[in-house]
């Protein structure tokens, strides 16, 4: 089978990049043709609040893409369409994060369809967390064209419903990058604590500063805060000051390197992602994958990662006391070292998006799908 992904890949940077990387190697691994396509550049500078979106890593994720599309530029959508209709895909299959990109993709889609080649949409967002009264007319120009949607969560699925009602969607997990799993076998015995990635508001960094000093009040611990501050990384130093966390808490404010990853992850006792929103998390999977125990927020898809009691602990979204009573039963009931085998045990047989991609350019089958959705079967 012909297979055409379209969206950002090395050596653009990011989650999605990853992702991208994964899903060309297992579909080629499956005895696909795999073309990629992917940006020359993402955003217009005004637009991209990090410092850039080269990735500069040693470990290069290369999905060996074309570089081709920009956001605002009609012709290099054209060129793109004229290198996917030489290629002859059975099935283009966009990445979906960002209302801003509902021109290109919806404009593609739409020609795509034209020349009777299958298009599928996969969302790792459907809203933006950042949101715009134009948002909802952005996703039903993009997401009406498409044959076939995937999201990563019960949550996203049920807003793409929303938005394109009678879709054929399917739901399944993110999958981690065997790239970013140490071989170690920590004990999860120690009390450090990471929060990873990203620094954006809807990440919740200021309800785990928040609740640091309730934490400390009864136990020991420590607060390693890595990631390339996208929010104003002043706000967060004075609240760190403010709550008189500075020998608790260090912040590394950097984008960090994908070969440095697994060490991050093995050294650390338990993630916390207090998200005030959020659809799914590919942090999340990369914890689970090193057989470390989270600790998350209710928002959006989380509660469908982690399992309460299993792989972590879960609390209300932003509800600091409640996220510093979870921190404190975790580590004065040595939680740590039961969750991490609990998770090295439990198996990894979960559908994911190559199955979907699979099974929607082999049948008309996934009609029926949305059917049985609509129904409540």
């Amino acid at each position: 089978m012909r297979i055409t992904l379209v969206g950002p890949a090395y050596p653009l940077r990011g989650g999605i990049a990853h992702h991208i990387y994964w899903l060309r190697r297992e579909l080629a691994a499956r005895g696909h043709a795999v073309q990629v396509i992917s940006f020359r550049k993402l955003y217009p500078r005004l637009l991209f609040p990090g410092t850039t979106e080269i990735d500069t890593s040693g470990l290069r994720l290369d999905a060996g893409a074309l570089a081709i599309l920009t956001a605002l530029g009609p012709l290099t959508w054209l060129k793109a369409l004229r290198a996917i209709k030489e290629f002859s895909p059975h099935v283009v299959v966009f990445q979906w994060w960002q209302p801003f990109f509902g021109p290109l993709v919806g404009t593609l889609a739409r020609a795509l369809g034209n020349r009777g080649i299958k298009r599928m949409i996969e969302c790792h967002n459907v809203f933006p967390h950042e949101g715009s009264p134009l948002d909802r007319r952005l996703l039903k120009f993009a997401f009406s064209p498409a044959d076939h949607l995937i999201t990563h969560s019960e949550r996203d699925r049920i807003n793409v419903a929303a938005i394109v009602p009678g879709k054929s969607v399917s739901v399944c997990s993110l999958a981690a990058l065997e790239e970013f799993s140490s071989h170690a076998t920590p004990t999860r015995e120690g009390r450090t604590i990471l929060f990873f990635g990203k620094v954006r508001k809807y990440k919740g960094l200021s309800v785990l500063l928040e609740a640091m000093p309730k934490v400390l009040q009864r136990l020991d611990c420590r607060l390693e805060i890595i990631g390339e501050f996208y929010d104003s990384i002043d706000k967060y130093n004075r609240l760190i000051r403010k709550l008189g966390l500075e020998t608790a808490v260090r912040v590394e404010n950097r984008y960090v390197p994908n070969e440095e990853v697994p060490g991050i992850f093995e050294r650390a006792d338990v993630l916390v992602l207090p998200y005030v929103s959020a659809s799914s998390s590919g942090v999340a999977q990369i914890a689970l994958s090193n057989a470390l125990p989270v600790i998350a927020s209710s928002a959006g898809g989380l509660s469908e990662a982690v399992i309460d009691g299993v792989s972590g602990l879960m609390f209300p979204s932003g509800d600091s006391d409640a996220l510093a009573e979870r921190i404190v039963y975790y580590f004065t009931n040595q939680l740590g070292p039961v969750f991490a085998e609990k998770l090295r045990s439990q198996g990894t047989n979960r559908r994911t998006a190559v199955a979907i991609i699979e099974e929607a350019a082999e049948s008309e089958s996934l009609i029926d799908e949305a059917a049985n959705v609509r129904a409540g079967a």
